[in-house]
């Protein structure tokens, strides 16, 4: 076995190489696959995420509402919006989100906002997505 050997075994090989057509393909269509199954997976795991954070804001917005609305007093001659915005304020800063409320009649309408960190977007540059909750809670006033 010398150089000249091995010489012509790999000019051998090479050629058999080109001669086929491949030229890399199979690799290229393998890469394509990859990348599409990781923006799948990123929009499922991410998705999922956004969904459950969302589900969390509408939750702590009908609590705050709710948190507010124990501040109204029905025989008082009007609501004092200062205290409800307070015990809204008090509940969502306990909970580390913000949000806002608003006093309509007998109803307090709390909006709430987290920014949830993404875990595969960010590999494109996605870093975080923001949701909005929404949640109201009516005063009713009972008999006995």
């Amino acid at each position: 076995m010398t150089a000249t050997w091995w010489r012509t075994r790999w000019t051998r090989l090479r050629s058999r190489d080109s001669e086929s057509g491949e030229g890399g393909g199979i690799a290229m269509l393998m890469f394509g696959a990859t990348v599409a199954l990781l923006m799948v997976l990123g929009l499922v795991l991410d998705g999922s995420a956004k969904a459950h954070a969302l589900d969390r804001a509408n939750q702590l917005a009908y609590e705050a509402a709710r948190a507010g609305l124990q501040t109204l007093n029905p025989s008082a001659a009007r609501v004092d919006v200062v205290a409800v915005d307070r015990a809204v304020d008090d509940y969502l800063a306990a909970r580390g989100v913000s949000g806002t409320a608003e006093v309509a009649d007998q109803q307090v309408i709390v909006e709430v906002t987290i920014s949830e960190p993404t875990k595969m977007l960010s590999m494109v540059g996605i870093d975080s997505m923001t949701v909005t909750g929404h949640g109201t809670a009516n005063l009713v006033y009972g008999q006995g």
